[in-house]
C-alpha cells in the first residue's frame, strides 16, 4: 500500500474524494447524493441545502444555552438532570461536538449523561449519510453564501469524514474571480478553533497564501494545537520551509493519528538523510522525545532540505511491514530496522495493508475476520469472514477479501457488493487489480484473471509442487504476477499469457512483492527473514528474526 497515507497528506491531510466534482455535468456521485436526499425528504436545490446546514449550526446564543444544559447534567436534582438530558437529545446532531467535549468532564454523571445523549442522538438519526451528501451537493451547486454556510457548519459536523468533505469543498470554492472569499478571510480570527484551522489550511491549499500570509502565519502560534497542526501541515506541503519547525513543535500536543501523519511528512523531507527513528507512539513522553529528535535533526539538516521532494506523494518512505505468523504479530520497521509500531495478539494474520490515518487492515485466518485497527491494535472495524486469506482496501473505500472458496467485496457497512464462488479447486492467493479485474492462483496451479462479473478473461497453468498457505497474489505495475515456488527455491515473474519474464533463486520463498525501485522483497521460510533483491539477484537488505517472517511489504 505504498503512499496511501502520503496520498492523504498531499492534500493537506484530508480526503478530497469528491472535492473536484461539480466542475461540469452531474457525476454518478451527484446522482447518488440526490437519491439519498430524496429518500430523506430533503430538497437538493441550493437554498434548501444551505438551510439544512444552518439548521445544524449553533449560533453563539445557541451554544451558550447548550453549555448551560450540559452543566445541568451534573445537577444535584434528578429532575433537572433528566430535563437537561432530554432537551439535549431533542436538539439533535448540532450538539454532538459540545457533548463530545463534555466526555472530558471531571463529573462522572456529566460524562455518563453526555454518552447517553450522543448514543440517543445517533440512534434517532434515520439518515446518517445525508450531511455528507448535502456538503457534496453544495460543492456541485455552488449557491450564494455556500462558503459562509460550510464554515458555520464545520464545528458541528457529525464526524471526521463529513468535516473532511467540508474542507475539501471549501478548497474548491475558496477563490472566485481571483479573490479569496471574505468569509474565509474573516474566519482566520474566528472564536471557533475549527473555523480558524480550516480558514488557514484552505487558503493555503487554494493558492491564496500571499495576500493573507501574515494572518495565516499567526496561526502557527495559535493556542489550539489542532489549528497549529493543520496550518503548519498545509504550509509545509505548499513548500513553505519556515513552517517546518512549527510542524515539529506541535508533535507532543496533537492526536496519535496527527502525530503519525507529521512523522511521515518529515520522513519525506529527510529523503533518506539519516532521519531519527523515534516513534511518535502514545506512551508517556514518547512524542516529546520524537519532537526533540526531529528538532535536533532539523537544526543539523534543515538548511539543506529540498522542499520539492514533497511534490511526489508516492515517494517511498522506506517503512517495511512484516508479519511474524507463528507469534501472531505484525510490525512496521523504520529504514534502520527499529520498530515503528507493532500489534500483538492477532489470530493467524495472513495479509496486511497499512492504510491512511494510522490504520492497518488485517486478514486474520483463525479469527475468521478481517479487522481494521489503529497502530495500538484497537479494532475500529471488522468483517466476519470464514478463514480469510487476503484483505485489500480499494480506492473506492470498499474492501476486497479472498478466501479459499470465495472472493467478495464489501462496502464500509459490510454490505456485499461483489462475490465469486470458486470451483472445487480452492484459491490459494488472490488480488484485485487497479482496473477492477481479479487475479487468482488456484490450488491446481492455474493462474486465472477474471473481470468484475466473475467472467474468466485469461488463464495459464504452472507446476509448483506442494501448495503453500494462501494470501495475496502480488502483481507488478505492468500487471505481471510474482509466484513464489517454495519447493523449487525460486520466485518467477509471469505475464498473463504464462510467459516467464524474470526469475530469482531464493531459498523456500513464501511471498514476493515488487518495490518501487524495481527490486523484489521476498520472505523465506527456512531462513526466517525478509530479503530485498535487486534485478540481478543480489541481496541489498535483509531483516532476520528467530521466528518465521511470512510477509513483508514496503511503503
Amino acid at each position: 500500500m505504498r503512499g496511501s497515507l502520503l496520498s492523504l497528506i498531499a492534500v493537506g491531510g484530508f480526503c478530497l474524494t469528491w472535492a473536484l466534482a461539480g466542475n461540469g455535468p452531474a457525476t454518478k456521485q451527484t446522482t447518488a447524493d440526490e437519491k439519498i436526499l430524496d429518500a430523506a425528504k430533503v430538497s437538493s436545490d441550493g437554498p434548501a441545502l444551505l438551510a439544512y446546514l444552518k439548521s445544524r449550526t449553533l449560533t453563539q446564543d445557541d451554544r451558550e444555552r447548550v453549555d448551560v444544559l450540559i452543566a445541568q447534567l451534573g445537577s444535584s436534582a434528578f429532575k433537572v438532570r433528566e430535563q437537561a438530558t432530554q432537551a439535549l437529545i431533542a436538539k439533535g446532531p448540532g450538539v454532538l461536538e459540545a457533548l463530545r467535549q463534555a466526555l472530558q468532564h471531571a463529573d462522572l454523571e456529566v460524562h455518563r449523561r453526555a454518552e447517553l445523549c450522543i448514543s440517543k442522538i445517533k440512534e434517532n438519526e434515520r439518515f446518517p449519510e445525508v450531511p455528507a451528501a448535502v456538503v457534496r451537493l453544495v460543492g456541485q451547486r455552488k449557491p450564494d453564501g455556500a462558503v459562509a454556510a460550510l464554515l458555520g457548519y464545520l464545528p458541528f459536523t457529525d464526524n471526521d469524514d463529513v468535516a473532511e468533505e467540508v474542507r475539501g469543498i471549501l478548497v474548491k470554492l475558496a477563490v472566485q474571480g481571483g479573490k479569496a472569499d471574505k468569509s474565509l478571510v474573516a474566519a482566520l480570527t474566528d472564536k471557533e478553533a475549527a473555523r480558524r484551522a480550516a480558514a488557514g489550511e484552505v487558503l493555503v491549499r487554494a493558492g491564496a497564501l500571499e495576500p493573507h500570509k501574515k494572518a495565516i502565519h499567526t496561526l502557527l502560534t495559535d493556542t489550539n494545537p489542532a489549528v497549529r497542526w493543520r496550518v503548519a501541515n498545509a504550509l509545509v506541503l505548499a513548500k513553505e520551509k519556515d513552517a517546518v519547525p512549527a510542524l515539529i513543535s506541535v508533535l507532543p500536543d496533537v492526536s496519535p493519528i496527527q502525530a503519525w501523519a507529521i512523522e511521515e511528512v518529515l520522513f519525506q523531507l529527510a529523503n533518506g538523510k539519516s532521519p531519527p527513528a523515534v516513534p511518535p507512539s502514545t506512551e508517556d513522553g514518547a512524542r516529546k522525545k520524537c519532537q526533540e529528535a526531529w528538532q535536533a535533526w532539523w537544526k543539523d539538516h534543515g538548511a539543506a532540505v529540498d522542499m520539492s521532494v514533497l511534490a511526489n506523494p508516492q515517494r517511498p518512505l522506506g517503512f517495511t511491514t512484516v508479519i511474524l505468523l507463528d507469534i501472531n504479530r505484525i510490525m512496521e520497521l523504520y529504514p534502520n530496522d527499529t520498530v515503528r509500531w507493532q500489534i500483538d495478539g492477532l489470530e493467524k494474520p495472513l495479509d496486511v495493508q497499512v492504510l491512511d490515518k494510522g490504520r492497518v487492515l488485517i486478514a486474520e485466518f483463525d479469527g475468521n475476520r478481517v479487522t481494521e485497527r489503529n497502530f495500538k491494535g484497537e479494532i475500529l472495524w471488522q468483517q466476519a469472514v470464514p478463514e480469510p486469506q487476503a484483505a485489500q482496501r480499494l480506492p473506492n473505500g470498499n474492501t476486497f477479501i479472498g478466501s479459499r472458496y470465495h472472493l467478495q467485496e464489501v462496502d464500509a457497512k459490510g454490505k456485499r457488493v461483489f462475490e465469486y464462488s470458486a470451483p472445487a479447486q480452492g484459491i490459494m492467493k488472490s488480488m484485485k487489480l487497479p482496473d477492477g479485474d481479479i487475479v487468482c492462483l488456484f490450488e491446481d496451479g492455474r493462474v486465472v484473471r477474471i473481470d468484475a462479473t466473475g467472467k474468466q478473461l485469461s488463464s495459464f497453468r504452472i507446476e509448483f509442487g506442494i501448495p503453500l498457505f494462501g494470501g495475496r497474489l502480488y502483481t507488478t505495475d505492468t500487471g505481471n504476477v510474482l509466484i513464489p515456488f517454495y519447493n523449487y527455491n525460486k520466485v518467477v515473474e509471469y505475464d498473463m499469457t504464462g510467459k516467464v519474464i524474470w526469475q530469482l533463486k531464493v531459498e523456500q520463498p513464501i511471498a514476493a512483492t515488487r518495490l518501487a525501485n524495481g527490486n523484489t522483497l521476498v520472505t523465506s521460510m527456512s531462513t526466517n527473514r525478509a530479503v530485498e533483491f535487486d534485478r540481478d539477484g543480489r541481496e541489498v537488505w535483509q531483516y532476520r528474526q528467530s521466528t518465521r517472517v511470512t510477509r513483508a511489504l514496503r511503503r
